[in-house]
């Protein structure tokens, strides 16, 4: 696997592969922990009826659900992150698609799966290849 670094921003616009290394960065930083409490947080607040679950949300249900205030902190994200975390998100649990929507972006020109199993782990097993496979099978149900 390659080694990300998040660089502090520099003023250069960032390419969507790039938001994409970043957002691998905060994942693996602390992986598997740091994921999968995201991925707790995402599921218990769907399980207890959110209708939808925001950037803004985590935050909130992180300190709802008694977590120290150092993991609470660590979920106040910028949107770019959000954008790419969600996708991961419902590709890894495609039930969330029940309460995360993401919108079209350019980082959806990018392959996820494949960014992810060289910057985060590779034996991680999806439940859908993307976001949007994931969406269709929500909305199929």
């Amino acid at each position: 696997m390659h080694d990300v670094t998040p660089a502090l921003y520099d003023g250069a616009a960032r390419t969507p592969a790039m938001r994409v290394e970043e957002a691998c960065a905060w994942i693996a930083e602390d992986y598997p922990a740091k994921w999968l409490r995201l991925v707790g947080l995402c599921e218990r607040a769907a399980g207890e009826g959110w209708p939808r679950i925001r950037r803004g949300d985590l935050f909130v249900l992180a300190s709802q659900q008694g977590l120290p205030i150092s993991e609470c902190m660590e979920f106040r994200m910028d949107n770019n992150l959000w954008s790419v975390l969600s996708r991961y998100l419902l590709m890894f649990r495609r039930d969330l698609a029940g309460v995360i929507f993401p919108r079209e972006a350019d980082v959806d020109r990018v392959d996820l799966e494949s960014m992810w199993r060289d910057h985060v782990a590779l034996s991680t097993r999806f439940e859908a290849a993307t976001w949007q496979e994931a969406a269709e099978g929500v909305r199929a149900a």
